[in-house]
């Protein structure tokens, strides 16, 4: 059981939303204003991918994106189901933790690919805290061309002040 203010939140089989609500419920909240996330992709294989887009794919890899983003106060305060997963997807946790400034997730995601319906599956792990957080998405499933893709993708974010007003959400 946990100590004091400790608070976790546990899930199983819910949807992006169940799982914000909850997290909001239990009032584990982020810090609002800027925020700034690098995506570092580790790995990215797709079946049957020509060697130029392979090599392609590689250059990209070492290359880190960074993106801005601005937080109200009313979102850091109830994250909405977007910050926790893909809007506009079919996704459902499997499996949902989060406490002690460890978050462990399972995801599958369904959507459309040429032969009908494709299928996703994600886990996530990482840190978190009011002002930072660090995870690992390993990805595993069908690419829009049907053949199978895997991917490992580490996200970093951080608080680092007010919004400027070029962020790009």
């Amino acid at each position: 059981s946990a100590c004091g203010d400790d608070k976790v939140v546990e899930k199983k089989d819910a949807s992006t939303a169940e799982v914000a609500k909850s997290v909001a419920d239990a009032g584990m909240k982020l810090k609002p204003g800027r925020w700034e996330l690098t995506m570092n992709f580790a790995k990215f294989e797709v079946e049957g991918m020509p060697l130029e887009a392979q090599m392609a794919m590689e250059q990209m890899m070492g290359k880190g994106r960074t993106y801005a983003s601005c937080l109200t106060k009313e979102e850091a305060e109830k994250p909405d189901g977007s910050f926790f997963g893909r809007e506009g997807t079919d996704c459902r946790y499997d499996t949902f933790t989060m406490g002690g400034g460890k978050v462990d997730a399972t995801m599958t995601c369904k959507g459309q690919g040429p032969d009908g319906e494709a299928e996703a599956k994600m886990k996530l792990a990482g840190t978190y805290s009011p002002d930072s957080y660090d995870m690992t998405m390993d990805m595993k499933g069908a690419a829009p061309n049907g053949k199978t893709m895997n991917m490992t993708m580490a996200i970093a974010s951080k608080h680092v002040g007010d919004c400027k007003g070029d962020e790009q959400s």
